[in-house]
């Protein structure tokens, strides 16, 4: 009897292991068909002058793409929704070089339209990118009415993935630019993502545990009846 029941307990050891095997093979195997990827694009912008408190930066448009690879080969700015805008927490002052509060968490920061099939990517669809800031530099070059204005955003990114494929994470880094000579004001932006094919949620090892006892038990009991 007791053989008996200690072979029953050894089989379901194994056939729970064999599960969190499969588990974590299925978790892998979508974040290895979306493989890692760059985009580097520009746009308009409207950029709150030097000394502004909380400034405001806000991209008007996508007017170029510089560099697309991986999930995002092949992209064009037709493909890219205009940035959302975001406030940045601070005042300069007469300083010249002045760190801000970054921004919080911005859900559905830009969209991007990709077509990479496997291995490359999980196929068409559209990837939502959502941004958490952190670290804002500030500076400031020149003269009233001769000058250059630079705020720079960096912090990580959850790529938000088409056709059930997971989440993955990565880092972003925008930086606006304003530049005013005589009168005139020309304001833009440039903004890079990198994706890795790291997986951005994984479910909780808890629950994973508390679904494998449930299966061990069960086939624990039908072995036994």
């Amino acid at each position: 009897m007791t053989t008996n029941i200690s072979r029953q307990l050894a089989t379901g050891t194994l056939a729970i292991a064999a599960s969190v095997t499969a588990f974590g093979l299925a978790g892998t195997a979508p974040a290895q068909a979306a493989i890692m990827g760059t985009l580097s694009i520009t746009g308009d912008a409207t950029i709150d002058p030097w000394g502004t408190t909380n400034p405001m930066l806000t991209p008007l448009s996508v007017t170029g793409v510089n560099s697309a690879t991986g999930q995002f080969a092949g992209v064009t700015a037709g493909d890219i929704s205009t940035p959302a805008s975001f406030g940045l927490t601070g005042n300069p002052g007469a300083s010249t070089m002045f760190s801000f509060g970054s921004p919080a968490s911005i859900a559905n920061f830009i969209s991007i339209m990709v077509n990479q099939g496997p291995p490359i990517g999980p196929g068409p669809g559209t990837v939502i990118g959502s941004i958490t800031g952190s670290m804002a530099m500030g500076t400031f070059a020149g003269v009233p009415g001769a000058s250059t204005t630079s705020y720079t955003v960096t912090g990580t990114m959850v790529f938000d993935e088409p056709n059930t494929a997971p989440d993955l994470l990565g880092t972003f880094n925008i930086s606006f630019t304003r530049s005013e000579n005589g009168g005139q004001v020309s304001q833009g932006y440039t903004l890079s993502l990198q994706k890795s094919s790291a997986v951005a949620k994984t479910p909780e090892p808890a629950a994973i545990l508390g679904i494998l006892a449930v299966a061990g038990v069960g086939a624990f009991a039908r072995r036994k009846s």
